[in-house]
């Protein structure tokens, strides 16, 4: 049986996990950012799933940020990191993903870091 290694990009999920995501392609149906009814239930499983995370990672609810993927979290990671917590030197290399080393370059002009 072939062992999946590359879990860098994608993982395979859980069995109880795809259940649970698919389940919530149909109820609730609704975009989180909108006032509507079904924006707000939406909205509602969005923020409890924000509390159950915070929970796990014995953190506040206001520290979990969710991202569309990757990129955007490395972004966010590291432009946190330099402008709202003081980090003066990020140390990468050659082999960072692309993402890092292009985000760690603009911050080193525009944050001098």
């Amino acid at each position: 049986m072939p062992i999946y290694l590359d879990n860098a990009a994608t993982t395979p999920l859980r069995a109880e996990v795809k259940e649970r995501m698919i389940s919530l392609l149909d109820d609730p149906f609704g975009n989180p950012s909108s006032i509507h009814q079904f924006g707000r239930k939406a909205r509602a499983l969005l923020e409890d799933s924000r509390r159950q995370i915070a929970r796990s990672l014995h953190c506040t609810p206001h520290e979990i940020i969710f991202t569309s993927g990757g990129t955007e979290a490395d972004n966010t990671a590291l432009l946190i990191a330099v402008r709202d917590l003081g980090v003066q030197r990020i140390i990468t290399s050659p082999i960072e993903h692309s993402a890092v080393l292009r985000t760690a370059e603009a911050l080193a002009k525009k944050y001098r870091v």
